[in-house]
């Protein structure tokens, strides 16, 4: 089942085209989320908007998947969540969650599974958004390394409005966002817009609709011409930093900064700078 989801990686495949797959085979079913890669830029398409493309087992399942598959092949330079429809997600699906024998306990681990991924992944994971991100669809936002938004996008904790407080949701806002405006989400169940998003932290970058997808280029372009084994390392130290106090911060991140400065690449990116050209990097690894 999960492979009659989930699309094959399939490296010819134009991404912008990729909201356009028909039906999968055999069946009169959409499919609920396409995953895409082309020239080093992987896409999860969440592509269920009859559902408000809500976070089930099977697609939490695809978007993992297409988290952890071939992660370390060097290829791989960038993933990119996008979806289709209004709203980017509405959170989990309310419906397996009123099934389930454990209180959805479950449904809730795995999305923490696939944040943990998301911290872990060698490359940067945007959430690309143009609509709504509610509920467990906001903490996965939240969740990733950036946020691209356009001005028609909004972010809500609105489980409130069905006496569901946005408990794991919370987590998440609350480490990119001032806890005056994350707690305002969490206790009013109300939504905010694109621009207030990006003053309190919670969006990277917002854009025009219409430029959405060339900004999205933009910065996968720009990530593309960096040395990924020095961007992996670079992330892996940024998110365990966070959980350090700065002395220890600052006398490990020492420690990274000297194991950076010694790899190759920094080298070359050294000489490239005093001879006044671009740097040639050379697939370095950990």
């Amino acid at each position: 089942m999960l492979r009659a989801l989930c699309s094959s990686f399939s490296k010819n495949t134009n991404l912008s085209a990729a909201a356009t797959s028909s039906l999968q085979s055999g069946s009169n079913r959409k499919q609920s989320t396409i995953i895409n890669q082309c020239d080093g830029v992987r896409e999860i398409i969440l592509n269920d908007p009859k559902s408000r493309n809500t976070l089930s087992r099977e697609v939490m399942d695809c978007i993992l998947e297409g988290i952890t598959k071939d992660a370390h092949d060097e290829s791989l330079r960038c993933i990119v969540i996008s979806s289709t429809g209004p709203v980017w997600s509405a959170g989990h699906n309310l419906k397996e969650i009123s099934a389930s024998s454990d209180g959805g306990r479950e449904i809730f681990s795995k999305l923490v599974e696939i944040i943990m991924n998301i911290y872990k992944s060698p490359v940067p994971i945007i959430a690309k958004i143009n609509g709504m991100a509610t509920a467990a669809g906001l903490q996965l936002a939240a969740s990733c390394d950036m946020v691209v938004a356009s001005d028609k996008a909004s972010f809500a904790a609105s489980g409130i409005n069905l006496g569901i407080f946005c408990t794991t949701p919370g987590i998440a806002i609350s480490r990119v966002m001032p806890r005056m405006k994350s707690s305002y989400l969490l206790f009013t169940g109300f939504p905010i817009n694109a621009q207030d998003a990006l003053a309190a932290g919670l969006a990277s970058v917002v854009v025009p609709e219409a430029q959405l997808d060339a900004e999205t280029e933009r910065i996968t372009k720009s990530i593309k011409e960096k040395p990924r084994a020095i961007l992996a390392m670079g992330k892996v130290f940024y998110y365990k930093q966070l959980g350090l106090s700065v002395k220890d911060a600052y006398d490990q991140g020492t420690d990274v900064m000297v194991k950076n400065i010694c790899m190759e690449d920094a080298q070359e990116g050294l000489k490239s700078f005093t001879e006044k050209r671009k740097p040639n990097w050379s697939k370095s690894k950990l």
